[in-house]
């Protein structure tokens, strides 16, 4: 899974106290990870010269971006939508890929897609160019943005705090090239900064739609 220093904590590197039960957790939602690995099909679709574009865009954006200031990243997000404890995820964390997001392989990425949901501000910012390059070549589907007046835009406020102008551009692109090929003229849903805009600049004059 990458750089990491095996059996200890990555934020203090000291050998972390394990709950009882907590590695046989682990051992097991690992196995059920490695059983949804085997599952995962490539999509063979060839990209179009537009995907293409923004994934390179993407790759540049987030290049050297890492994260060693959360316990849960892409495994321990997974178990937490899986409903596994806190110590198990605890146990995950020291297995996680923290420096290089492009590291993690498709087949794990399809396992673990609903990770981008439970994951704090900073391993949002690590994992979300593999999940946009994923969405893009058909390995995962992703939903960042929300609806006007939804309560999940405080919580993808949230998530995005750390993201930096030229990486919320590709998010922003990513959510609008998805609309054009769908063949839809206008989104459904919209990202924190777009809800700032609307309603500083035009919520006195149009609605969403318009």
């Amino acid at each position: 899974m990458g750089k990491k220093k095996k059996g200890t904590d990555q934020s203090t590197g000291r050998m972390p106290e394990v709950a009882p039960g907590a590695i046989a957790e682990a051992r097991e939602f690992l196995r059920h990870i490695e059983s949804r690995r085997r599952s995962f099909s490539p999509d063979n679709t060839e990209l179009t010269p537009r995907r293409q574009q923004l994934i390179q865009r993407i790759r540049k954006a987030f290049a050297g971006v890492s994260c060693h200031r959360e316990v849960r990243v892409l495994l321990g997000a997974e178990a937490e939508d899986d409903y596994r404890s806190a110590d198990a995820q605890a146990v995950l964390g020291l297995m996680e890929e923290r420096d290089n997001w492009e590291a993690i392989p498709d087949d794990l990425l399809f396992a673990c897609s609903c990770a981008l949901n439970y994951v704090g501000p900073h391993a949002y910012r690590f994992l979300l160019p593999r999940f946009l390059i994923g969405a893009l070549q058909g390995v995962v589907d992703i939903n960042p943005g929300s609806a006007p007046s939804n309560d999940l835009e405080v919580y993808t406020r949230h998530q995005m705090a750390y993201l930096d102008e030229a990486q919320r551009t590709c998010l922003a692109d990513y959510m609008s090239l998805e609309c054009v090929e769908e063949g839809r003229t206008q989104r459904n849903q919209f990202l924190p900064w777009e809800h700032d805009e609307y309603r500083t600049d035009y919520a006195e004059s149009m609605d969403y739609k318009e």
